[in-house]
């Protein structure tokens, strides 16, 4: 009888340097996940036996997590306890939720002035991502961006409308990263441009995105600040870029516009008196 053993093939150059990784950060989450139901503090050796790490492997993560934040130590009892990074990225999380409930009303509100698509972005990293869209009625559905779609920064209205809150060094280290790549003719491609742009909606408080995306479709778009006045979110109303003439865009930049100072009301900005 012969007896046949399968073997794996063997592991990539990358999938060797690559796994220790992965499986570090996936010990790592462990961790953090025991602290819910069994904290607020825990102890070394009780925190490495519910996640099922040894003591050795669970110090050196939680020296890691430690230094970035992610977790504590007690002064008193010298546990462990979760750390402000943790705070910081809930109440981020939190704040997405928070500005997609408020907004929807007045996407809807939008829509029904405008009859055209109403969108609700938000920066992450160096993309904008979609969080609400709400259609026009028998609107033929043509938007690339859907909710959960992202989107670069430097195109479309919402998406360039969001780069209003950062700083020129900001914009021009974004342009060197991204590289700024083109998708229509249209598209703006140098960090000159982008940095015109940009000032031009801090000026009027709009953006008019032209066919910068996908040829046939334009949108105006408008950043949306909160209580300390960060740009957090933008909103756009977007259709048929053959309808785009100037008497049109000003229509719906004052409905952008309009819009976003009230729902950046609601959500604690208060402008400067000129």
């Amino acid at each position: 009888m012969v007896i046949i053993v399968k073997q794996n093939p063997p592991l990539s150059q990358k999938q060797l340097e690559t796994r220790p990784a992965v499986q570090s950060l996936a010990r790592a989450l462990d961790l953090l996940e025991v602290f819910p139901e069994h904290g607020p503090e825990i102890g070394l050796t009780q925190i490495a036996s519910l996640a099922q790490i040894n003591k050795a492997t669970a110090y050196r993560l939680l020296s890691t997590l430690e230094e970035r934040g992610y977790v504590e130590r007690s002064p008193e009892t010298r546990s462990y306890r979760l750390g402000r990074r943790v705070f910081e990225l809930g109440s981020y999380f939190q704040n997405q939720l928070e500005v997609r409930r408020i907004a929807l009303p007045y996407l809807r509100g939008m829509v029904e002035q405008a009859h055209e698509a109403a969108f609700l972005c938000i920066r992450e990293g160096d993309e904008a991502l979609c969080v609400e869209r709400v259609e026009a009625e028998q609107q033929v559905s043509i938007f690339t961006l859907r909710v959960g779609g992202r989107q670069p920064l430097h195109c479309g209205g919402a998406p360039r409308a969001l780069l209003a809150g950062r700083e020129d060094q900001e914009i021009r280290a974004y342009a060197r990263r991204t590289g700024l790549p083109g998708f229509t003719p249209h598209t703006i491609t140098t960090p000159d441009q982008l940095l015109d742009d940009v000032h031009l909606t801090r000026e009027r408080g709009f953006t008019v995105s032209l066919n910068d995306v996908v040829v046939g479709i334009a949108a105006v778009g408008a950043p949306v600040y909160n209580h300390t006045g960060c740009v957090v979110a933008s909103i756009s109303l977007s259709g048929l870029s053959s309808r785009y003439e100037s008497e049109h865009i000003t229509e719906l930049a004052h409905i952008v516009v309009t819009t976003a100072r009230r729902l950046s009301s609601q959500l604690g900005f208060q402008e400067k008196s000129p």
